[in-house]
This record gives structure tokens, sequence and C-alpha cells, in this order.
């Protein structure tokens, strides 16, 4: 199998929808389809919808009269009753001015019928916030949907800050209208009533569809062009098992409303589905190519493999386009499009950059015959939604916020040559300049600014330092770091520096008194106050000072900053304590990785804390020394704080003990809730109360990865007593006997004894494993790390070689136990995640190589593990089929990462968006999903290269050719990465030249010479097998 799958083989679309297909001539009839219900909904008499275009496989919905005959009959009599018009829709549907008397009459009726309200009535009745059509809708798909059992894979929506309470009142709206029909109705069709809904509607259907389908709201839904069957259409979509299945019904419903000629799906059902928590990268993908479409007034793509061998004729493309979406409808996308591409794929930034600024500055955007006045208000608003986009950009990542800083420095300006094209220019606001600041600040130094960087002297203030004689020629050229530049140009522009500044200052190298400092690498905070924040307050005055702690190279100079502060009179701050615990803990964590011997980062460039310097008359002096961590903290909780937030995860990521990391959560600022979901080890998931469950969920995440990783990393080792046995003990593999073990009793984290050599709770690795399961939304960072700590090495050298390679292989089987837990949950692997698999494989044949009897016995106890009973068979092709298996699944897993593999691939590839397409004026998507980085690329090769796939490591060498752009700029945002790219390429010319084909050797030579790459040499080839090369 190749290691990249030809795109143009689409899967068969049948297998798309896993319970409902979604091949139908009426999505009506498929919406009733598990309930028994099969019915062709039609009503001939009152729609024509021109030329039929039925989609593929329509025998699998042979329509069933007998059960849903009273149903329809219900349905069209209520609405017949209700409602009579024409017998066909219309092309130009009746406005809703013509129904403007009978609403104004009904109105007017209702006002004079209610008595007035007291104004303190009308106060409380505010104050619960009554929620909007599509929050009323996003609650009900929540609690009547989502939070059904038969929903396995959980979904959730992204809420804000606002609460509301109720149902919007005397208001008609498709989001409501839709809400309705799925609280009430839907229930009933599906037999999953609850009791709120019976003692609403009597458990009658006809109560339910009267309720819901009132002649108003189907008056209301005809001048729309709709009727009942769309809402049971949206319905249909929208009550999938996942994403993934409601993006592709929907897209599935445009093309077939497109060839039927009728209404396209209103634009709230992709604004909900763009709503949800998470999105994995190809369900985002086809979201964004759908949502550029809306914003653009391109037209959508087909999707041919629904008509099978009908010759689909695409629309040609119109010169001047207009946007399907109004400007707040864009507004909300483009901010939900950012959010998850800053989640999952951060190179679409640059893409939906592009297309919102062409959107606020189309020609049809601006009117020439609006008065000047109107003109200055068109421009505030447009230059508003500019700023407001570059604040969007400038949010950190989720996954290597670092390194996708070039990205978002490629975003805005996007928007910034956009802005500066325009008549008058559109000016940047406070907010877009802290934006700019913000991404520059995450963003590694040039070239100028690491030889200045290199200059400055190795005494406190870091002034610069000469060198040698060309260092006086070279003046001031890299001093100011490009976030200083930008701050100075805010400066010029009117805007007076805050406190929010002023910090930025510190951290891109110079001081409030103008002295330098070190231009730090980091992530700025992003509050409001803070931002707004003039230096009166003590708590604006911690911020300064932290910022100064942050901004030094070693322990000494930071301490020295923090008795300053003191000296100057200032309460104790939280913030202070919390930044010079963090200087403290990376330098002991430097210490323990030999930094100051190996690292060649820059002071600045990273986290790391660097030596003192050499010469005594160098050191700072301070009056006392710098305390442990231990003393500091504790200094810290006699004042009455408590960490939170990064702080605290930083602490449980670097205890010293679990017993330490324990204590750092009970000294916390979570509540005694989110401790005890924490903390109690329940005998099963299902024991959990749900109250704890919820407390669990609401935890962020960077806390929950970072205790996860306290769990894990701590007990990955299997323990001695269990090493010989013959039987997996659940709390060493729990992803392997998950379907085996009994129930165990109930504990707390706490319960483990030192005295008698247990350094952590027994059950500490299984405890977490149940906690990722448990935790909605499922957090991405906590599997990944628990599918890298399951390919670790878990015997120590104690044990015998022979001891270790089982284990190995039964790390491998454990290993793709937690892949197929990720895989139901559509959990990215990730860079990360399949760099895990790749070393865990790799250890796994490598183990079956040296020891071929050790297969049967691990096989044993893997049987065991899963089915409960004894492995009997004895085949002797076990681990050629383990590697076989193996093989696939990184291939799969590979083309999963990199390739935009989607169900309807045809959609997203006949985007006018996409690289290649006939239509070259349009912004162009990515075409790969994921860059990986050399690191993750060699652990490919050489799990490739062990199990003997010549073919393989060819196509991973053509594919890296291919993409060698991509792959160069995303190595140099990586620190050693052209080291990484040189070992991922002596590691591929070793693993071929064992190749029994010469002509394999001689095939991946010419790639070498096409791309430009240096043929590895004997000697980089001797020192890659002694492990020198590094």
């Amino acid at each position: 199998m190749d290691v990249i799958r030809s795109q143009s083989c689409p899967e068969p679309l049948e297998g798309i929808l896993a319970e409902t297909s979604i091949c139908r001539h009426d999505i009506f009839s498929v919406s009733l389809e598990p309930y028994g219900l099969q019915r062709e909904f039609r009503r001939d008499n009152r729609h024509s919808y021109g030329t039929e275009a039925s989609l593929s496989c329509p025998e699998q919905l042979a329509p069933d009269t007998k059960n849903s005959a009273d149903v329809e009959r219900r349905l069209t009599s209520r609405f017949d009753r209700s409602y009579h018009s024409n017998s066909t829709r219309s092309s130009t549907p009746q406005t809703r001015s013509a129904f403007e008397p009978q609403l104004q009459r009904l109105e007017a009726k209702k006002a004079h019928s209610k008595p007035k309200s007291k104004p303190s009535q009308e106060r409380k009745r505010n104050s619960k916030q009554i929620p909007t059509p599509s929050e009323y809708l996003s609650k009900t798909l929540q609690k009547h949907v989502f939070g059904q059992k038969e929903h396995l894979n959980s979904r959730t929506f992204h809420y804000g800050t606002r609460k509301t309470h109720g149902r919007p009142s005397r208001t008609i709206s498709l989001q409501i209208t839709l809400a309705e029909y799925i609280r009430l109705v839907d229930p009933l069709v599906s037999g999953t009533s609850s009791h709120a809904t019976l003692s609403e509607t009597g458990n009658n259907l006809d109560t339910a569809i009267a309720h819901v389908f009132r002649p108003e709201t189907y008056e209301y839904l005809a001048t729309r062009g709709y009727d009942v069957e769309d809402v049971v259409s949206w319905a249909w979509v929208l009550k999938s098992q996942n994403t993934r299945q409601a993006i592709a019904r929907m897209l599935v419903l445009e093309s077939d409303s497109k060839a039927r000629q009728r209404t396209e799906i209103p634009v709230f059902i992709p604004l909900l589905l763009l709503k949800e928590h998470h999105l994995d990268a190809q369900s985002f993908r086809l979201l964004l190519v759908h949502a550029l479409h809306l914003m653009s007034g391109q037209p959508l793509p087909p999707i041919n493999s629904l008509y099978g061998a009908q010759e689909i004729i695409e629309e040609p493309f119109p010169a001047q386009t207009r946007p399907r979406i109004t400007l707040g409808t864009c507004v909300v996308i483009v901010d939900r499009l950012v959010r998850h591409a800053r989640q999952v794929w951060p190179r679409a930034l640059p893409t939906i950059a592009t297309v919102f600024a062409r959107f606020l500055t189309r020609p049809h955007a601006k009117k020439s015959k609006k008065s000047n006045m109107n003109q200055q208000q068109l421009d505030r608003g447009t230059t508003d939604k500019f700023n407001t986009c570059l604040w969007l950009l400038s949010m950190p990542t989720k996954v290597n916020p670092f390194r996708a800083a070039s990205i978002q420095q490629q975003a805005q300006f996007e928007l910034l040559k956009s802005m500066a094209s325009q008549k008058p220019v559109l000016p940047l606001s406070r907010r877009g300049y802290q934006a700019i600041v913000a991404v520059q600040l995450a963003h590694k130094k040039t070239l100028a600014e690491r030889q200045s960087a290199e200059l400055k002297s190795p005494s406190w203030p870091p002034w610069k330092e000469e060198k040698l004689g060309m260092d006086a020629q070279r003046g001031n050229e890299g001093l100011q770091s490009r976030a200083m530049n930008v701050l100075a140009q805010m400066l010029e522009a009117g805007y007076s520096h805050r406190v929010w500044e002023k910090t930025s200052t510190i951290l891109a190298g110079w001081d409030t008194d103008r002295s330098p400092t070190v231009q730090t690498r980091t992530l700025v905070s992003r509050s409001t106050s803070l931002s707004d924040a003039t230096e009166d307050g003590t708590d604006n005055y911690a911020a300064i000072w932290a910022a100064r702690i942050r901004a030094t190279r070693t322990v000494r100079e930071a301490w020295a900053c923090f008795l300053s502060y003191q000296d100057q009179g200032l309460p104790p701050n939280p913030i202070i304590y919390a930044e010079m615990c963090a200087k403290l803990i990376y330098r002991q964590m430097a210490i323990k990785k030999r930094f100051d011997e190996t690292g060649q980062a820059l002071p600045g460039d990273g986290p790391e804390v660097h030596a003192e310097p050499a010469s005594a008359r160098d050191v700072i002096y301070v009056h006392t020394e710098p305390p442990t961590v231990e003393d500091l903290l504790q200094e810290m909780f006699s004042h009455g704080f408590r960490p939170s937030g990064r702080f605290l995860a930083l602490l449980l990521r670097s205890a010293p003990t679990f017993r330490a990391g324990l204590e750092y959560l009970r000294h916390s600022e979570l509540s005694q809730k989110q401790i005890a979901a924490l903390c109690v080890v329940w005998g099963q998931p299902s024991d959990c109360p749900a109250s704890l469950a919820k407390a669990l969920g609401s935890l962020p995440d960077i806390v929950f990865v970072s205790f996860i990783k306290l769990l894990s990393t701590r007990s990955k080792s299997i323990r001695k007593k269990m090493i010989g046995r013959d039987a997996l003990s659940p709390n060493d593999f729990p992803a392997l006997t998950e379907s085996t073990q009994t129930r165990q009793s109930l504990a707390a984290l706490t319960d483990f004894h030192e005295g008698l050599g247990e350094w952590q709770h027994p059950r500490a690795l299984w405890h977490a494993f149940q906690l990722i399961k448990l935790r909605q939304p499922s957090c991405h960072s906590a599997w990944v790390h628990f599918l890298d700590t399951m390919s670790t090495e878990r015997v120590g050298k104690k044990h015998t070689e022979r001891v270790r390679c089982l284990y190995r292989i039964i790390g491998w089987h454990e290993t793709l136990a937690v892949l197929n837990w990720m895989k139901d949950r559509n959990v990215d692997r990730g860079s990360q995640g399949f760099k895990a698999l790749c070393i865990a494989f790799k250890k796994a044949v490598d183990a079956g190589i040296k020891y071929p009897e050790i297969m049967e016995e691990a096989l044993t106890l893997i049987h065991k593990a899963t089915r409960g009973d004894q492995y009997l068979s004895s085949d002797p092709d076990a681990f050629t089929n383990m590697v076989e298996a193996g093989l696939q699944t990184l291939k799969q897993e590979f083309e999963y990462l990199v390739l935009p593999t989607t169900d309807v691939p045809d959609f997203a590839e006949g985007s006018v968006f996409m690289t290649g397409h006939a239509d070259q004026s349009q912004p162009q998507i990515p075409t790969g999903l994921h860059i990986p980085s050399f690191v993750t690329l060699h652990s490919f090769v050489g799990a490739l290269g062990i199990a003997g796939d010549d073919d393989g490591l060819l196509h991973l060498l053509q594919w890296m050719s291919h993409s060698f752009v991509e792959l160069k700029e995303a190595s140099q945002e990586r620190q050693n990465g052209n080291k990484n790219m040189r070992l991922a390429l002596v590691a591929m010319r070793m693993y071929l030249e064992q190749s029994p084909s010469k002509s394999k050797l001689q095939e991946g030579y010419e790639i070498f010479r096409q791309t430009g790459w240096e043929w590895p040499s004997d000697e980089e080839i001797g020192e890659y097998n002694r492990g020198l090369y590094k």
C-alpha cells in the first residue's frame, strides 16, 4: 500500500453516514427511517420541483406506506386546514409585507389584552436574559439531542459568558421553529419522549404538530421559500451522531436543493455547526470551503458522486459576485472560523483573513450616493471590523503557539495591506496595534535581533558590548526589535502607552527608563482590564514588575527584580510570586536537561533560564540568596495566594514527587468539586456523579493536561511485582483490559504509602485513562500525551532484554487500543500522536526480530486481557501479520495527518479556493492539513525502514520532495530544524541501502538530486549507526 493515497479515488458516498443513509428520493422519508416511518412526503399538490434529480442508491429508501400513512395524514391535514395557497411553489414567493396588516392587528390585540408591566417587573424580566433564536436552538440540541445516551460521540457548543433562561417570546423564526420541532415533535416520532415533552403535548402527535406549526409559522416559512419538509431536513442534519456526519448531510442537502432548484439551506445551519466546541481538521476544512463560498458569493461546487455517471455542468464563474450573507453574519462566521483554525489548522488563517478583507472592501460595499457623514460612519465600521479581526488573529493557537506566530503574522499582513489600499487609509486602533505587538512578541528573533542579543554584556543591565572591531560599525541595527518599532509607531499615532504597552515594551527589550532588558519571546496577556489600565493601582504596578522578572536571563537577575519590587514598599502580589517561581522551576529543568552544555538558544528564545556569568564581576549583587521553589511557595501560601491557570499547570508538570503535585492541587484556586473530580478514583467511570463530571469538564485544558501528565509520567513504569505474571494488570494496561476488568473499590489518590516504597497511587495510570474518557468535551492534548506515555519504554534496565522486548510488543497493542479510543471520539492525533505511534511500532518490530519466540507469549497475555480467556492457537505468521497491520495503520494515520481526505472529496477539491483550480484570482486554501516536523518524519522513516517497506520509504521521500518548500518553512520555525532535516535524510539513505533491490537506492538518489538535497556521506552513515549523529 502506498504511503500517499491517490486523491482521485474517493470512497463511496454510501458509507458516509453511519446509521442513516443519505441516498434518498426525499429527505423526510430518511429522517423517519430509523423509526419505521418511511414515507415519501412530497405533497405534489403543493410543490413542483422542476426536473427530478434523485440521489444514488434509491433502493435503500423504498417507501413504507403501511407504517407512515397516519403520520402523513396528520401532518398534511393540519397544514391544509391552516394554509391555502397555490398548488405549486412560486419562483417569487409571497413577501412578508403581505402579512404585515394581519400581524399588526394580532400584535395590537395582544397589547390591549395585557396590562402594562411595571418598571420593576420589566427590569426583572430583562435580567433573565431571554435567549436569541440561535441560542435557544443550540440549547435545545444540547439538551434533547446531544445529551441522549445514543450519542456516544458527545457534541457540545461553544458558549460565551451570557447566560439565558426560557424561550424567546412572541417571536417567529426559522431557528425557533426548528428547535420546537426537535423538542416536541421529533421525540414523539422517534419514541424518545421525556416527561417534560409528555406534560406539554400529552403524548399526542396532533397536539405537538399544532403547537409547533401554527398558521402564522407556516406562513412565515412559505414567505421564505421553505415548508415543513425543509424543517425536518434541517433536523436530520443537526441530529447527526457527529459533526462530520452533520457536515456531509448539509452538503448533500445543498447539492440536492440546487439540483431541484429549491431555496438554499439557511445560513444558521453552517453557523451552528461552526459553533461546536471542537471540530477535527477534516471537518473544519469542509466548513471553511463552504463558508468562503458564502463570503465571496462564488457558487458552491457540486458533489458529483451523488449523481453517479450523470455529467454535471459546472456554472461559469460570474464576473462580479455578490456575497450570500450580510456583514453581521460574515463577522460571526469569521470569528468562529478563526477560533477553530487556531485550534486545529492555523495554516488556514491567511486565507480567512484575505477573503474577509475582500468582503469588507468589495466595490459594492461602498455606495457613492451616500452622504459624506454616512460614508464616514461606514468607514468607521469597516475600520472597527478590520481591527477586531487583527485582534482575533493575534490569539495564541492551541497547539505550538510560538511556531504558528509566523502564520498569524502573514494573516495580519493581508489585512494591513487591504487597509492601506483604501482611500482614505483605514487607521489602526489601540486594539489593532496591540494585536500586532502580541504577534511580534511571540515571533522568533530576526537575524539582526539575534546578532544584537549576542552582543549584550553578561552584566546587568545588558548594554551592548563590542566584542570585535566590526561590532562598532553595526550601529543600532537589531537593538530595536520589531515589537518595539510597532510600539513606537503606536506612540506616534497618538496612543499613549498604558500598562499593557509598558509591559510589552519591557518584554520587547527595553525598560520604561530606557535601560535594556532581554528581548523575550512570550505570549502576552489579553486581559481587557490590563489593556485599558493606566499605571495607577497596585495590580498594574505588579504587572509591570512581573514583566521585568520575566525579561531576565538568570535566577539572580530575576531575584534582584523581585527584591526591588519589595523594596518599593508595594504589597505582595500573586503574579510576582508566579513569575519568580517559574524562573526557579525552569532553572531546575535546564540543569536536569544539561541545557548549559548542549543548548544553543539565546536568552529569551525560550523559557529556559541560563546559568550565572562565569566572571564574578558580572554577577548581579543581591542582599539575600534566591530561595528554593518550596520555600517561595510556602511564603506565597502564607499570604493567602493560591495558584491557578498556567502557573498551576506548571507546578503540576514540574512537581518533584507525586505527593507534592497533590499538595499543589490542594492549595490551588480550584473548587472542591473540581479537586474531588480529579482525585477520587472510582470503581467505574459510570460511578462518577453528574455534578463531578460537569466540574471535570469545566477545568481549563492546560490544568487538566498537566494533571494527566502528573498521573501518567509518575506511573508509566510497570511495577516490578507485576512483571512475569500470567495476566496483565488493569492498572498498568488500562486500555487493553478495558473490556475484561472487574469493578474496583472507591479510593482517593492520596491513599498510598511512601514508606512502603509506593511513590504514587497504584491506580494512577488507570485513573488518568478514565479521566480522559470521562471529560467532555474531549481534550485533544490529554489524549495525545497518554498515547505518548504508552509508547515509551515501560520496563527498566534492571530487567533482561527479553523481558523488555516482551513488553514492547504488548505496549504496541496498548498504543493501538488508545488509538481506537481516539478514533471513536474523533480526536485528532496530530504530529505528536503520529510520532508516538511510529516509536511504539519500531520498538515492537525490533523486539520481534530479536526474540521471535516471545510473540506467542505476548499474544497470550494480550488475548487474555482483551477477551478474558486463554490464547490457544499458535500462528507462525503472527509477527508478519503484526508488521503488515502496523504498516497499514501508520500509512493511514500519515494520510489522515497530511492529506485533506474527506467523506465528500469532490466538494472541496472542486472549490475555486483550491490550489490548481481554473479560477486563480481567489485566495488559495493550503493543500495539506499538517506539516510534520523532521523529527516526526525521522520516526516514520525508522518505522518503515525497520519493517523493510522500501516502497513506503520511496513514496514518503517523494512526498517530502513535493512538499519541500512547506517542510523547510516549518523547520525554520524550530530550533535545530536543519539538523533534524539532515538526520531524517541520513536515515532514509541508510534504510534504502539495506534494500535487496539496488534500483530502490538509485531511485532514491534521483529524488535527492532533483530536490537539491545533498546525498548523505559514508561518514554520516557511520555516525548514525553508532548513535553519534546528532
